[in-house]
């Protein structure tokens, strides 16, 4: 069992395999002048649940990855009593910036974040590659916070930073870049969270969802695999 820090929420992890602990170690909750250590709560996962997701899941994975995954699912799923959400994005930091971009599988957020990459060095943070936290604060203003929970390529930095715009990526035969309808981010944002199971919970994430969809500016962007999109991106988001 330990503790650690997502999107500032202490979360106890009662976990079976070692592997996950390994799988979270630079993000162990470390107490501080103002930090409060007792966790907000606590998540498991039974082994009967353990081994029917190696079973379903669509893919070879091993009990301790099951379980690892499994997990998020869980603290996903309590996040929003803090008004906290999975964001299914690749998030980059630029210059302070954060810009979250969203795809369905297949279309190309690593490739677009390589585009980033490639035309602005070392002035690109990426903040979480795949799964990263987006948390609404007292304030208004929404922050995103990387996670271990990355995707494949393992991008990802325990750090956090204002939450700019939000981005859609669809492939196409040229770059263009518009404004996208709110109740279409909406959609989008719904599709790729993780939606918890309690009813009133249900409530709160679905508020969350429509508080991140007023606040944060949303684009739709249909690019080729070409540097000059992201250059067109970081034109217009920069001057959100």
């Amino acid at each position: 069992m330990f503790t650690v820090g997502l999107a500032g929420v202490p979360v106890e992890i009662d976990n079976r395999y070692g592997f996950v602990e390994d799988f979270c170690s630079g993000y162990q909750w470390k107490a501080s002048a103002g930090k409060d250590q007792a966790p907000a709560f606590r998540v498991s996962v039974t082994e009967e649940k353990i081994r029917a997701y190696t079973q379903t899941c669509g893919r070879p994975m091993t009990p301790p990855e099951a379980e690892c995954a499994l997990l998020y699912r869980e603290i996903c799923g309590r996040m929003p009593a803090y008004d906290t959400l999975l964001l299914h994005a690749a998030v980059l930091s630029v210059d302070g910036r954060g810009y979250a971009f969203s795809a369905r599988r297949g279309v190309g957020k690593t490739t677009h974040i390589s585009l980033w990459q490639a035309a602005y060095g070392s002035r690109v943070t990426v903040i979480n590659g795949d799964k990263p936290l987006v948390r609404r604060g007292d304030d208004g203003h929404w922050r995103v916070y990387g996670t271990p929970w990355c995707g494949k390529e393992g991008f990802e930095t325990n750090t956090d930073c204002p939450l700019t715009a939000l981005c859609f990526l669809e492939q196409g035969q040229e770059n263009h870049m518009t404004p996208n309808p709110a109740a279409d981010t909406a959609a989008r944002i719904l599709e790729g969270t993780i939606l918890p199971p309690e009813p009133a919970m249900q409530d709160r994430m679905a508020a969350l969802v429509g508080a991140l969809t007023r606040d944060v500016p949303a684009f739709l962007l249909v690019c080729l695999p070409q540097k000059s999109a992201a250059e067109l991106a970081y034109a217009t988001l920069s001057g959100v």
